[in-house]
């Protein structure tokens, strides 16, 4: 399974349409379950990032 963290600055305003980034997901890499949110801005070591998508995976 996996976990899909999304900047709020991206999907519908980036993509044009509602679960377009869930789409891409699982067209690369078939579907298993999956969640996700948005976020207002990732954080990483010592910086703020936006317009960001992580994605983590269980195995």
């Amino acid at each position: 399974g996996g976990v899909y963290f999304s900047c709020v600055a991206r999907g519908p305003n980036m993509f044009g349409e509602e679960g377009r980034e869930m789409a891409l997901i699982r067209d690369q890499m078939g579907d298993f379950p999956l969640v996700g949110f948005y976020g207002n801005g990732e954080i990483s070591s010592n910086r703020l990032y936006g317009y960001t998508g992580v994605l983590a995976l269980f195995l």
